[in-house]
């Protein structure tokens, strides 16, 4: 695995970009630091789906692969990659192409998601975005974003390895971690961070008519999701080069 061919990219909208900027320099020092390639999805500044354009990960991360990149690593906003963060190299298996942690819930979390360039994981990720419309069940749901739908597909998936939780840190301040996500569960105890996210999921609901968490509402929300995110999707890869 060669340094100038690997991605790392974040999403940051909807307010994002300014609240985690902390973060998101973190993540660019790191990748000049191992020589990868580098960029943050900011623009537009907001989104007509609030919360959930966090489904656009699912599909700039299949768009980065189909470009070139041999591995592309996508990172949460509110993720901070500690200065003795190790090389990528260091996790990979050949006989792998999806690389992810439990989070404090103890399943996936896909706030840090390393994937591998082959057929097996556009397939994957073209599983997922294929059923997008699609609930899953109470079990693996997580009530809004993709989440529940990436612990869905990735439940049988041979490709997986799963990382230790220094990869992606979600619930022990005491972690000598390399990436401490601050996502929501018991990191974000920060009063600003929970009242920015209270404002977001407000907003959210205001854009999609509906509530993000009210189960008799998911398949409208899916649907509207569905319908909205490819032309999100197709405004960004206009403007970022790393995703054509």
């Amino acid at each position: 695995m060669t340094n100038d061919n690997i991605l790392i990219f974040s999403i940051a909208l909807n307010g994002y970009q300014i609240r985690y900027r902390r973060h998101l320099a973190s993540q660019r020092r790191y990748a000049e630091r191992m020589g990868y390639d580098y960029t943050v999805v900011a623009k537009p500044w907001v989104t007509n789906l609030g919360a959930e354009c966090c489904w656009l990960k699912l599909y700039l991360l299949r768009s980065a692969l189909s470009a070139g990149y041999d591995y592309v690593l996508f990172v949460d906003a509110d993720a901070y990659i500690q200065d003795s963060c190790p090389n990528l190299s260091s996790v990979i298996k050949p006989d792998k192409f999806l690389f992810m942690a439990n989070g404090y819930s103890g399943r996936l979390n896909s706030g840090v998601m390393l994937m591998k360039a082959c057929p097996e994981a556009l397939l994957w990720l073209d599983s997922i975005i294929n059923a997008i419309t699609e609930p899953v069940v109470d079990i693996e749901s997580v009530g809004w974003g993709e989440n529940g739908h990436v612990i869905h597909f990735a439940k049988n998936c041979d490709g997986l390895e799963l990382l230790n939780e220094k990869w992606n840190n979600t619930k022990s301040p005491q972690c000598s971690d390399y990436i401490r996500h601050y996502n929501y569960g018991p990191m974000k105890n920060s009063v600003v961070d929970r009242l920015f996210h209270k404002l977001i999921f407000k907003l959210s609901k205001l854009l999609l008519h509906c509530n993000l968490n009210n189960k008799s509402e998911m398949p409208l929300k899916l649907k509207t999701v569905k319908e909205r995110i490819p032309i999100l999707f197709h405004r960004v890869i206009s403007e970022y080069k790393h995703f054509s």
